[in-house]
């Protein structure tokens, strides 16, 4: 009897020494709600709705979870917008809903910063978890939030730090990230994590990183730094990420590198295993994986239930009649050719600037709005952001060198990929204002053909005034490196180019944007290839 006691004990002891724990993770959810596109109004797989189905399943399978969150999460959906701008009073939604799922951190992204640092702050307030940012310092070269957090989940301690992508400065704009800094990623690692293991005594560390995967061999101060942490800094479990939108399950130096799809489209799951060994925790195995909404998933009635007053606010400003359309609006055509949805665009800049030229990205390949009645709805979708419109000065030859960096988008005519995955297509900018042909048989970087204003080539030497959004003059797709611009805006308007671009459509009774034919590809390309690689 006695025998038998002692191997009870011994194996009580040995089932003591283990823990299996899971992290779940969300990123750049950027406001998405409901499980369907805010603008077409179809069912989508995605959104708090169905993702906070997929966390109460997998809290029920392990109730020994963390969630977290990698930012880009406070604005997006015009249900940010509308509680931000409109309905300050109400709940700002993402924090009622990671509330009330029990969120342990998030890390602090550069859209957080859109609407200002005051509303950031106020924000913040609402959640019951910390913000992270270990690389966001202040003025006097403190931390702007706290860098980490202690999470005990199972006995094991589990430190979750933040980082925030250095391109946030620029980003973000110089108004919404006053006296802040953004110190490198990995800078900002190998000074924090030994200490987390060493003198906090965590067992196991965890990065919330908003920034992508990035390069091993990448610079300081890069975008995307997540592949540079897990090779330079030891002491990393896991690591997940953001900003880039992308479904991420890689790994690294042993370090498991998680990203969840953008919007809710997928739900990051990271098990680890440990073994105690001597008074402390190790990490024996870590597993990855991203789990996907369904069609079947059902939707969340807690989820539901906190944002009803929202949504119901919102809608009806969506719902606000619009204008009379007498030609359809329609994106698919929008690189290949002029079109009366990016003439909208370029009137509207130009309107709100004076300026001469105009430069605007296609706003996807998706969007289509049929001439007739609309609504407030469907314009919102041709700008869904916070960028303000500016008034730049250039000369011909850096407006020569403009248009050469968004022809990087295509690859050559033949060839059977269209279209330059490296340069997506919100880096593809049309200039109106000029007449110019891209011809795609030539190398990048000497595509332009027959450059012209009011009917004459242009000079190197000739001056112009150029409105584009606020994006791209902070450095949004590379073009004011790629042009040399360093000077300063001659104005920047207050409203955002979506506010701007609803008070044009709102003031008219009827709208039919008309078409200059400013601009051509050379050769013309065939409307059923540009269809079918659409994306």
């Amino acid at each position: 009897m006695r025998h038998w006691f002692w191997i009870l004990l011994i194996a009580l002891g040995l089932q003591a020494q283990e823990a299996r724990i899971q992290i779940l993770g969300t990123t750049d959810m950027h406001g998405h709600v409901m499980a369907e596109d805010t603008f077409s109004l179809q069912p989508a797989n995605l959104g708090w709705a169905k993702i906070a189905t997929l966390i109460r399943r997998q809290k029920a399978l392990n109730p020994d979870t963390i969630l977290v969150d990698c930012g880009d999460t406070i604005q997006g959906e015009p249900l940010n917008y509308v509680r931000n701008t409109l309905r300050r009073d109400l709940p700002e939604p993402n924090m009622a809903i990671m509330n009330a799922l029990g969120y342990a951190a998030m890390a602090v992204g550069n859209h957080e910063y859109d609407f200002g640092l005051d509303l950031l702050r106020e924000v913040e307030k609402q959640a019951k978890f910390p913000f992270l940012s270990a690389n966001t310092l202040t003025a006097k070269g403190g931390p702007a939030f706290p860098t980490h957090v202690l999470v005990t989940v199972a006995g094991v301690r589990v430190a979750l730090v933040g980082f925030t992508t250095p391109r946030t400065a620029v980003l973000a704009g110089p108004r919404n990230v006053t006296d802040l800094t953004f110190q490198d990623i990995v800078t900002a690692a190998r000074e924090l994590v030994p200490r987390l293991r060493e003198k906090e005594k965590a067992d196991v560390v965890v990065a919330l990183v908003h920034s992508g995967l990035g390069k091993v061999d990448g610079r300081p101060g890069d975008e995307n730094a997540a592949l540079r942490l897990a090779d330079q800094v030891p002491g990393l479990d896991a690591i997940f990420t953001g900003h880039t939108h992308q479904a991420i399950q890689t790994e690294h130096k042993g370090v498991l590198i998680l990203q969840a799809q953008d919007y809710g489209r997928a739900l990051a799951v990271a098990d680890l295993s440990l073994r105690k060994e001597k008074g402390r925790w190790r990490v024996t195995a870590t597993q990855g994986r991203l789990l996907r909404p369904e069609a079947s998933t059902p939707v969340d009635p807690e989820v539901l239930s906190l944002t009803a007053e929202l949504r119901a606010a919102t809608d009806r400003y969506l719902d606000t009649a619009a204008t009379n359309l007498l030609v359809d609006l329609d994106s698919r055509w929008s690189r290949m050719e002029d079109t009366p949805l990016m003439q909208l665009l370029h009137q509207v800049q130009r309107q709100a600037t004076g300026a001469q030229l105009s430069a605007a990205a296609s706003p996807g390949s998706r969007l289509f709005i049929p001439k007739g009645p609309t609504s407030v709805r469907q314009f919102y979708a041709l700008s869904p952001y916070e960028n303000q419109v500016a008034r730049i000065r250039i000369n011909g030859a850096q407006l020569k060198a403009y248009l050469e960096h968004a022809a990087r988008h295509y690859s050559y005519s033949w060839e059977p990929e269209l279209y330059n995955r490296e340069v997506p297509i919100h880096d593809f900018d049309t200039v109106d204002g000029v007449t110019y042909a891209l011809n795609l048989g030539r190398p990048a970087g000497s595509r332009v053909a027959n450059l012209s204003f009011q009917g004459q080539p242009v000079k190197p030497e000739q001056t112009f005034t150029l409105a584009l959004t606020t994006y791209r003059l902070w450095g949004g797709g590379g073009y004011m490196e790629a042009i040399g611009f360093k000077g300063t805006p001659d104005l920047v308007t207050e409203a955002s180019q979506r506010n701007l671009l609803l008070a044009y459509v709102l003031a008219r009774p009827t709208l039919n944007p008309g078409i200059t034919n400013a601009w051509r590809t050379i050769p013309y390309l065939d409307r059923e290839r540009v269809l079918n690689q659409a994306r």
